[in-house]
């Protein structure tokens, strides 16, 4: 279960890395920055669903023991 959740965060971690340096190229060649602020905004989402999501399948771990 351990492998399995790790496995899940590196490949959300991953998602949300491409978003924010997508982000970032159009925050560097968009003029109004809407764009790029939305693709740095959607990977920070990401990443707290992420946060959450092994917090609540991380806990009951400790309970199984």
């Amino acid at each position: 279960m351990i492998k399995i959740l790790f496995i899940i965060d590196i490949i959300v971690i991953i998602i949300a890395l491409v978003f924010w340096i997508v982000g970032l190229k159009y925050q560097r060649n968009d003029e109004d920055n809407s764009k790029g602020a939305k693709y740095i905004l959607g990977g920070t989402s990401i990443t707290g669903i992420c946060i959450v999501f092994s917090a609540i399948l991380f806990v009951p771990m400790f309970f199984s023991i």
